[in-house]
């Protein structure tokens, strides 16, 4: 999961996080509430062709995002068709002080792309334009991943990009972006040649290497809603012909959960970069499984996990084609409404006391035929996602794990979280303090800064004050104008 993902931001109000409620509203309610909101917008905000209001059959649809644990009743939904429309919006928003959001995707773990001001979403700046003789494309920021792993993939090109495909491009690239890609090509933020900004003043930059510097460094990596709004980024793309993919998995009491994953950690040490792979201990429907897939770049067979594993007797999978095929096989998807994530930088090999900490979550949850479903996932990193000068934090990670854990209904709500939160609570030693930026996980507090930026922190907070002094642009988990108080 990947992530984010986000990756998409929030400016201003939002509700406690994990109090889902009965989406079926009290029609009187809901209609006094709808007036309410209605009558307190300007002006000049109303009858607006590209703005949803609460009176819109749309309305109670777009206000929510893919997690349904935040149920928030936005003032307005504004969706700008062009910079023009974008900087007038901008220019209200201010004028009034009206609190706002900016989306672009809707993925976010947490209701960092949600307010009960306005939400500025960025679907309309949705173009997708390749360019093989330069090597690049040019997205809008409200391009959706697999959008974008599907029109270069024509051209038998790909991004280095993460693996969810309704992930927004954007948040994904300024939060860091990892994917199968990662060891070969590094994160999707150092994919990043130019990046197309508003800035609170309404005035559209381009940020480079050559034109604001300091701040091309910041978005790469810190760039989720605390200097401007992203209307579009120019991506490097690389040509890839052919890719491999193979999936092998276990069910839980035909397989030794403990000597795969030894025997994965010690693989990576040795991988080539052509070849990334992640781990997952799943539990859903009172079953638990093990899955470990990879995925090589070019034209040489993928049998370099034969050695490793093919002895503890998989189930296998294998794929090798084209590489916009082979995404239709390590594209990652959850169906449940209702999640939390969170995640762990792990820099290196986890400890036994550790696995076995992992191992026994799964089995006590088989054990007792839980509700929820939880994923969590270990994915490679190291290769040339170590290399690179941007604000992503920590380049020298061996994995990056994703927990996370879904629910059907709000009922399972309190079970899920504490299911999640014992077990990060208990697997805390033997991980590092760092998490992924695009994993947003408001546990975290004010520790969010150092967990996600390490000693790039004061660097990031000189740049937000020299780009955005009034703090516009800002949310829970954005680069503040001076450290949180403790």
């Amino acid at each position: 999961m990947l992530a984010f993902f986000p990756f998409l931001f929030l400016l201003s109000d939002f509700i406690s996080p994990y109090v889902c409620t009965d989406n079926v509203l009290k029609q009187n309610y809901h209609n006094q509430n709808m007036c309410q909101l209605q009558d307190e917008i300007p002006l000049e905000l109303k009858n607006l062709p590209y703005v949803i209001y609460p009176n819109d059959p749309k309305y109670d649809t777009k206000r929510f995002i893919y997690n349904k644990c935040f149920n928030l009743f936005p003032h307005a939904i504004i969706v700008p068709r062009n910079v023009e429309e974008m900087a007038f919006v901008l220019k209200s928003l201010q004028t009034h002080q009206l609190p706002f959001s900016l989306r672009a995707g809707g993925h976010c773990y947490e209701p960092g792309s949600l307010s009960s001001g306005y939400v500025i979403d960025l679907a309309n700046f949705h173009t997708i334009v390749p360019d093989v003789s330069k090597g690049e494309v040019v997205v809008g920021a409200g391009c959706l991943l697999g959008d974008v792993i599907e029109s270069v993939g024509a051209l038998d090109y790909a991004v280095p990009t993460g693996d969810c495909p309704v992930v927004g491009v954007t948040g994904l690239s300024l939060g860091g972006g990892q994917g199968v890609l990662t060891r070969l090509y590094g994160m999707t933020c150092d994919a990043i040649k130019s990046i197309s900004m508003m800035t609170a003043d309404g005035q559209v930059i381009e940020v480079n290497a050559t034109s604001y510097p300091d701040l091309f460094w910041a978005m790469r990596g810190a760039g989720n809603g605390s200097y401007g709004v992203v209307l579009g980024l120019t991506l490097k793309m690389y040509p890839i012909a052919k890719a491999h993919y193979v999936e092998l998995s276990w069910d839980w009491d035909e397989a030794s959960p403990s000597a795969i994953f030894e025997r994965w950690q010690s693989w990576l040490s040795n991988l080539p970069h052509e070849i990334t792979t992640h781990i997952r201990f799943q539990y859903a429907n009172g079953k638990s499984v093990i899955k470990l897939t990879a995925v090589k770049i070019g034209s040489d067979a993928l049998n370099e996990w034969e050695k490793p594993f093919k002895s503890l007797e998989p189930k296998v999978t294998f794929f090798s084609g084209r590489y916009v095929e082979s995404a239709h096989y390590w594209a990652a998807s959850h169906s449940n409404p209702f999640s939390k994530s969170k995640s762990a930088m792990i820099m290196q090999p986890i400890q036994q006391k550790g696995i076995d900490i992992i191992v026994n979550c799964l089995t006590q949850m088989e054990q007792e035929k839980k509700a929820h479903q939880v994923h969590f996932t270990i994915a490679s990193m190291g290769g040339e996602s170590a290399k690179g000068d941007t604000a992503y934090y920590p380049r020298k990670a061996l994995a990056m794990w994703h927990q996370m854990v879904t629910w059907e209904t709000p009922e399972e709500e309190k079970g899920a979280l504490h299911t999640l939160r014992t077990f990060s609570r208990e697997i805390s030693p033997y991980v590092s303090t760092q998490c992924y930026a695009n994993i947003v996980d408001y546990d975290l507090g004010d520790g969010y800064l150092r967990a996600y930026f390490g000693t790039h922190v004061e660097k990031l907070i000189e740049i937000k004050k020299k780009y955005d002094p009034t703090n516009l642009f800002h949310w829970k988990q954005s680069i503040p104008l001076s450290h949180p108080v403790q």
